[in-house]
Parts: C-alpha cells; sequence; structure tokens
C-alpha cells in the first residue's frame, strides 16, 4: 500500500452519508457496505480494506459489535476502525476506544476534518505495515543465517575429537566446552603419536562464525603438525603453529589482521610418567596432595605479536592421582555472582580446589552448573572450554 492507493471500506446505512463520504475521500479507492454482516463479509475477504469507517447505530449489529468481532479475527484485527457518529458524549466515545477503534469522526461531518484523521491512520497504518514488511524481511533473513550456522556447527563438532576416542586415550577426564554463540571459538584437540598422547585447549580471537574459522584452521594445521610430520614436543608444536597462522594469514606488523589464538598443549608419556607442557597465555594447572602448582604460559600469541621468540617447553614428572586442567580464559571472565563481578582467576581456581576430589565426570556437572548460576541473568560473554584429566 501507499498513500495513494489504499482501500478504505465505508459502512453506513445511510446512502446520503455514503455518498458525502465517497466524494470527500474520491483520492482514495472505497468500497462500501450498509450493515455490519456486509462489512465483516469484506474484512474477512482476501482483499481486505487498509481503513474502515464505521457507523455505529446500524440495524442488526451495532458498530460496537462489529469492532469487537474484527478485532478479535486474526484476519482482520490490523484493520484500523475509525468510528463516524453523532454520538460526541464522553461514554460513547470511550466505549468507541474500549471496542478497538484507532479514533472517530463526528456528524455532521467536517470535510477537512475528515480528511485530516483519514490521512493520518493510512500514514500509521502504511508506517506499521512497511515495519512488519521489513520485520518479516529480517525474520527470513535471519533463519537463512542459523540455518547455515547451525550446520557449520554440526561440521565443527564432527572436527573434534569423539567421546570413544577420549576415552581410549586418555585416563579419567572432562571436557566442559560452552559455545557463546552457536558455533565456537574455543576448541580441544587430541591425538596419539609416538606413545604420547598430545592434549591442546585452544582459544581463537573472536567467537562466533570468526572464532569457528579459526577454531577450524587450528585443527586442521595441528593435525598437520602432530598427526603428519610427527612433532610432539608442545612448544615445537607452538612454534610451528604460530609459524603457519602467520604466514597462512599474511600477518606482518602493518597488516590488519592479527587473529590467533591462546592455547595450551601438553603431551603425556604414560611410560615416563611425564608431562611436557607449552602454553600462550594459557596457563597449566596442577593439583597434588590438596596443593596447586600454576605452570606459567608465555605472554605470546599464536599470531603475530609484539614478542617473538621460542615457546619455553615446560617438563616434570607427574604422579598417580595428579589433577591436570587446561582451560581458556571464559570460565574465570563471566560476569554474575552477587555483585555482578567476573569470577576471576582466583575464584576459578578456588572452585577447583573446592572440588578436584571428586570423579571427573561429576566435576563437569558441578562446573556447569556452578557457570549458569553464577552468570544468572546475565548474558554469556565468552566461549568456555574447561577440560579436567586425572592422571
Amino acid at each position: 500500500m501507499t498513500l495513494l492507493d489504499p482501500t478504505i471500506l465505508l459502512v453506513d446505512d445511510s446512502s446520503v452519508n455514503l455518498e458525502i463520504l465517497k466524494e470527500a475521500l474520491k483520492r482514495y479507492k472505497t468500497i462500501t457496505a450498509t450493515n455490519g454482516d456486509a462489512a465483516m463479509e469484506i474484512a474477512f475477504s482476501r482483499n481486505k480494506p487498509d481503513l474502515i469507517l464505521l457507523d455505529i447505530i446500524m440495524p442488526g449489529l451495532d458498530g460496537y459489535e462489529v469492532c469487537k468481532i474484527l478485532k478479535q479475527n486474526e484476519q482482520s484485527k490490523d484493520i484500523p476502525i475509525i468510528f463516524i457518529t453523532a454520538q460526541t458524549d464522553a461514554e460513547s466515545i470511550l466505549k468507541g476506544f474500549e471496542a478497538g477503534a484507532v479514533d472517530y469522526i463526528t456528524k455532521p461531518f467536517n470535510i477537512l476534518e475528515l480528511k485530516a484523521r483519514v490521512k493520518t491512520q493510512l500514514t500509521i497504518k502504511m508506517a506499521r505495515d512497511q515495519n512488519q514488511r521489513l520485520i518479516n524481511k529480517i525474520k527470513t533473513v535471519n533463519k537463512k543465517l542459523t540455518d547455515s550456522i547451525e550446520y557449520a556447527q554440526k561440521i565443527q563438532n564432527a572436527s573434534l575429537p569423539q567421546k570413544e576416542y577420549l576415552n581410549q586415550v586418555l585416563p579419567e577426564h572432562f571436557v566442559l566446552l560452552k559455545p557463546r554463540d552457536i558455533v565456537s571459538g574455543d576448541f580441544y584437540w587430541v591425538e596419539q603419536t609416538n606413545d604420547k598422547t598430545i592434549v591442546v585447549a585452544a582459544d581463537c580471537t573472536g567467537h562466533g562464525v570468526p572464532g569457528a574459522f579459526m577454531s577450524m584452521f587450528g585443527v586442521a594445521y595441528l593435525h598437520e603438525i602432530v598427526g603428519k610430520n610427527k612433532i610432539t614436543q608442545p612448544a615445537e608444536i607452538l612454534n610451528e603453529l604460530r609459524r603457519i597462522v602467520i604466514a597462512s594469514l599474511k600477518q606482518d606488523e602493518d597488516s590488519e589482521i592479527k587473529d590467533g589464538m591462546d592455547i595450551s598443549v601438553i603431551s603425556i608419556d604414560k611410560a615416563k610418567q611425564e608431562i611436557e607442557f607449552a602454553g600462550a597465555f594459557n596457563d597449566l594447572l596442577i593439583i597434588r596432595d590438596n596443593n596447586m602448582q600454576i605452570i606459567q604460559a608465555d605472554h605470546m600469541p599464536v599470531s603475530i605479536g609484539e614478542v617473538d621468540r621460542p615457546y619455553t617447553n615446560h617438563v616434570f614428572n607427574y604422579q598417580s592421582g595428579d589433577c591436570i586442567y587446561l582451560y581458556t580464559d571464559g570460565y574465570p571472565s563471566q560476569f554474575g555472582g552477587p555483585n555482578d563481578k567476573k569470577l576471576m582467576q582466583k575464584g576459578f581456581r578456588n572452585l577447583l580446589m573446592e572440588n578436584h576430589h571428586y570423579p571427573m565426570n561429576q566435576q563437569a556437572d558441578i562446573f556447569e552448573n556452578f557457570f549458569d548460576m553464577w552468570k544468572g541473568i546475565n548474558d554469556q560473554i565468552d566461549d568456555v572450554l574447561v577440560m579436567g584429566i586425572k592422571l
């Protein structure tokens, strides 16, 4: 509808009034009805009007009753109705508005007032209809995007290590992965090669679709570095991963794309009871005999950065019963709690200390439930990844 070609339904049992209205509104397309039943038949049709001028006093159904019926019907409830009436007392006018009318025009007609009120209501309806068309278009586009992203989620989930494989190559463990959006910039990766088990927890720059793209790059690069080239030392894995990321994304000091990942990598040698660790911003936590040890990562991202030196490779022996945790910053960075603040590293580590003695599968439930409780009504601000392994 445009302002110049809407259809107006005129409803009045007086042929004289109908002729006056038709002449006054001749710039618009008008159709007429002389009673409520005929008016409703037109309003319920496929070619329903854009505006109804409705007399109140008519034989059979009066205007109040017709208006209520039209407003209760899905096909006609959005059609604005202006009452035309000789009853100008406050009670009658209020009754019309309560029935669903948007305005009223008094008899005998003031033609200038009539035209102004009709034009105003048509302008409002035109704007509302345009907004609804835009909303419907946005919903259609959003559904297509959401469907695509949900399919991408299936692809991303397929690229992660499957539960059966994890149970085969890892001791008792859990993985808590909670994407902020449908797809995630956080990912984990596990591979067994040369009698060593490589475990990776990574946080790619961004979240949602951009982060998911980077995570797919990370998985592919790790398959090449570890699976194909058999590199198992964590520091060398990170050195090679950083080299590939910088080269693949054509990064230099002046480039706009400085995306990369914060990541922790461990190599478990069960025969030697030895762990090697290297990290880019993401520390490794070890709990032994109710004491927590923090193995600090290098403050260098896996991408172009201000610092460019080889990553540090930490080597240490583990004991049976040790619990180790790899994680990204999403969990400790979440706002919530009684004071609506971040949990922070201290709060997160205290949570691990309080619950590390539970079986790993129970720990996963505890940490997920605590996160949801802590977050409360707040939005999740980042992807969340926590991995726990009991050696």
